[in-house]
């Protein structure tokens, strides 16, 4: 019991504390655009909630992931069930009032709707998750209205060491939610930030490759459109950090990237290249 009440009253310091931080930089995560104000039921985990009885995920972020048993037991990511609890107590100190911005792409594949999410003070949610340290940024479905706010966020707690930085500093063998490409193991699969140093840049006839020393990044054909091969030949010698989904193939590591704010040296506040 001791326990759970002290966790209870660390969440509700995070989120306190988070408004402060948060208000600072109102003017990159505006509110203005805000389409409907409807109220939330509760968070199913650190990135989905349930709004007028739908599922509904938050655009932008990848929040750790509770132990799912449906077709594969897959184990709970570090801090999720914290995660969770931090957007629920953001909803309850704000009655439970939100604010719903659409972007480019409104529904996901799984028929989950995608939103840009406000607090009634002005603030945005993704804001306060990413920059107390509940999640990572995840650029998908060209919604990038709040971008470099969102990647802003996420480097504030990365540089404070809040939350998942602070456990992965304490426990670097969980390789989450970053990991060096050479210290990759068959169990890093899923959704993280792989860091490496690339060896081969190359076009084929259905792929831009970039090769770490052992990850394969793949962009497919039909994203193209949304990428610059000349700066992607660039990267080649550098460390650079990926983010998306890895997943094994014949016992390598691969990710497919779709967007180029995937690569930091392409994401809103680098743009290096």
């Amino acid at each position: 019991m001791q326990k759970i009440t002290h966790s209870l009253l660390t969440i509700l310091a995070l989120t306190i504390a988070s408004f402060n931080l948060s208000a600072a930089n109102k003017q990159v995560c505006s509110a203005k655009n805000v389409e409907l104000w409807v109220k939330a039921s509760y968070a199913t985990s650190g990135s989905d909630l349930i709004i007028q009885g739908k599922t509904v995920r938050l655009i932008g972020i990848y929040s750790p992931q509770r132990e799912q048993k449906q077709k594969f037991n897959t184990p709970a990511q570090p801090l999720a069930k914290e995660a969770q609890l931090f957007l629920n107590k953001l909803l309850a100190n704000h009655d439970l009032e939100v604010g719903v911005e659409y972007d480019t792409t409104k529904v996901d594949e799984f028929n989950r709707q995608l939103v840009h999410l406000f607090l009634k003070d002005g603030s945005s949610v993704q804001q306060r998750i990413l920059e107390n340290g509940f999640a990572i940024n995840r650029p998908a479905h060209n919604n990038n209205k709040h971008a470099k706010c969102y990647f802003e966020a996420e480097q504030r707690a990365r540089k404070g060491q809040y939350q998942l930085w602070d456990y992965l500093e304490k426990h670097p063998e969980s390789h989450f939610p970053l990991v060096k490409s050479s210290e990759l193991t068959s169990q890093d699969t899923g959704y993280r930030i792989i860091q490496g140093k690339v060896l081969k840049v190359m076009k084929s006839s259905t792929n831009y490759i970039i090769n770490m020393d052992t990850t394969g990044i793949r962009i497919p054909k039909k994203h193209w459109k949304n990428f610059d091969y000349n700066k992607i030949k660039q990267l080649k010698g550098k460390t650079i950090e990926v983010r998306g989904l890895a997943y094994l193939y014949k016992g390598v590591m691969f990710m497919i990237i779709k967007q180029p704010a995937a690569i930091d040296a392409f994401n809103p506040l680098n743009n290096t290249l």
